[in-house]
């Protein structure tokens, strides 16, 4: 195929040089090329392929190519080609630049960088500055097997999207091809590109695009089909809990979702609920601690009292956990509904504190009002009236006790009336008593005020019934002064009241001292 005299020439070049036939074997290797390959005469017949990775060139003119040297090593170079017709078919003259080819350093460098990106989990490709692929691993053309078989060095980005729309075989679901040509290129040479897409298949990928300093660009095509299913698992988990679910933004409790059942408990309509933040679900004077304690420590534990659309207020829990999602940070707040617990514990108290017949305080809590009266600090005089009902026994013995507890719960309503800003207790049975704090002097007109109120009947089931009430009152100043001397003292009037014939009040000559056991 090749004549004596062009071996001898091919023989003097300062470069490998091989000679491939129309089959693209190796038809003559000069010295330099049978001891770069290491191959000595059984480089004839070898297919060019073996020897030059990625042939054909990308360009003949010189490319920058990867090649099978002696002892499978592999290097890279720049080769250059030129075709001319033999006898049989072209004929193809390859030369080998032999100082790229001995640079090992370089060499070396463009492998490891191979084994690097072909060890990567990703799918990675490199791009010249005129768009056109350089490198990529196995992960990529794996990833996009429709045009595996053209990729190259050298083919321009846009001409395999091309080759991949024309096939048919594209994986990404497309409406209109040229309109998808032209944004998936503009996206392409932004700086920076990023983007999740769903695939034909299900399968989901995030594209990241980045140009490098050089104008060329680096793309990587990482499969996030699981943590899109993690996502969706959990979103749905999310939207199914029975309990109200909040997920708002780190910074400033924008809520940016809401699930089914906040929806449901809070009464607004989804979209409303997202144009909110977290505090303005609370009552306004608990807005600022809500976001303090949220944002401050990422908890929030107390009960809070919460406004509903139809402005219903409701008691909640909320449960507090802070999450990291792509960098930013974001709040789940889980709602507990404890409406029901608390009223229930506010009854539990007022019912300990609170006469169950009547709604007045009980013996425990008029004590607890006169010791907190009663402290120390303060110097202003203090007054505790005794009340007892003259008439009430026959009216119990005569029309039974659910009449009777009528009559005291009317009695009641008459003592509050007249007490006006002073506690009224009922002590048991018939006894009532009135405690009065920071008197500038002796208030008599309450007494007054208190027996009045019995003048007119009380109607109980169309039955009027008549009763009268005796007062005994003592006072005391409050520095000092014995709680058990004060009541024992009024008491004892209470009973020079019914001495004196019922139906009026008596009260201590003295304020009761602190040193005092029993009114004289």
């Amino acid at each position: 195929m090749l004549g004596a005299e062009v071996k001898l020439l091919l023989e003097a070049c300062p470069s490998a040089v091989i000679v491939l036939d129309p089959a693209e074997h190796v038809a003559f290797g000069n010295r330099d090329a049978r001891d770069l390959f290491g191959l000595g005469e059984a480089l004839v017949g070898t297919p060019v392929a073996v020897l030059v990775l990625h042939w054909p060139l990308p360009n003949w003119q010189g490319s920058r190519v990867v090649l099978r040297v002696c002892g499978g090593q592999e290097r890279s170079c720049t080769v250059r080609a030129s075709s001319h017709p033999g006898p049989d078919g072209p004929v193809t003259t390859v030369w080998i630049d032999r100082d790229q080819a001995a640079d090992p350093a370089v060499s070396d460098a463009e492998l490891r960088l191979r084994y690097v990106i072909d060890m990567l989990p990703q799918a990675i490709c490199m791009f010249d500055a005129d768009d056109r692929y350089v490198l990529w691993n196995q992960r990529y053309a794996e990833l996009y097997a429709d045009i595996a078989e053209h990729l190259r060095p050298g083919i321009a980005f846009e001409d395999i999207l091309k080759l991949s729309l024309k096939s048919g075989q594209i994986q990404e679901v497309i409406a209109d091809p040229d309109a998808w040509l032209k944004e998936r290129m503009a996206k392409f040479r932004r700086q920076l590109s990023q983007e999740e897409q769903q695939l034909r298949n299900g399968r989901w990928l995030r594209h990241d695009d980045r140009r490098t300093p050089d104008g060329g660009a680096i793309g990587i095509r990482i499969d996030i089909t699981e943590l899109k299913q993690r996502e969706e698992w959990l979103r749905q988990l999310f939207d199914a809990n029975p309990m109200p679910m909040l997920l708002c933004d780190g910074r400033s409790l924008a809520i940016l979702e809401v699930n089914r059942a906040a929806v449901a408990f809070y009464g607004f309509a989804e979209a409303d609920m997202l144009a909110k933040a977290a505090e303005d679900m609370h009552i306004p004077d608990q807005k600022q601690a809500f976001v303090a304690k949220v944002l401050g420590g990422g908890e929030a534990r107390t009960v809070w009292r919460q406004r509903m659309a139809d402005g219903q207020e409701r008691h909640v829990l909320i449960h507090v956990r802070m999450l990291q999602k792509h960098g930013d940070c974001q709040v789940l707040l889980t709602v507990a509904d404890v409406t029901d617990r608390v009223l229930a514990e506010v009854e539990a108290t007022r019912l300990a504190n609170h006469d169950v017949l009547t709604g007045l305080p009980n013996r425990m809590q008029f004590y607890r009002a006169l010791d907190d009266a009663l402290q120390p600090e303060g110097r202003a005089r203090v007054a505790v009236y005794c009340l007892d009902l003259d008439g009430f026994k026959p009216v119990n013995d005569e029309f039974g006790h659910a009449v009777g507890d009528e009559v005291l719960k009317s009695v009641a309503e008459r003592l509050r009336a007249v007490a006006k800003e002073h506690l009224v207790a009922r002590l048991g049975g018939d006894e009532f008593a009135v405690l009065v704090r920071d008197w500038n002097e002796i208030d008599t007109d309450l007494a007054d005020r208190c027996v009045g109120a019995f003048r007119k009947p009380f109607v109980i089931r169309t039955l009027p019934i008549t009763l009268g009430v005796s007062i005994g009152i003592a006072a005391a100043e409050t520095a000092g002064t014995d709680r058990d001397a004060l009541v024992q003292a009024a008491d004892g009037m209470l009973y020079q009241a019914k001495a004196a014939g019922r139906n009026t009040w008596r009260m201590t000559p003295a304020e009761v001292p602190g040193s005092a056991r029993a009114a004289k």
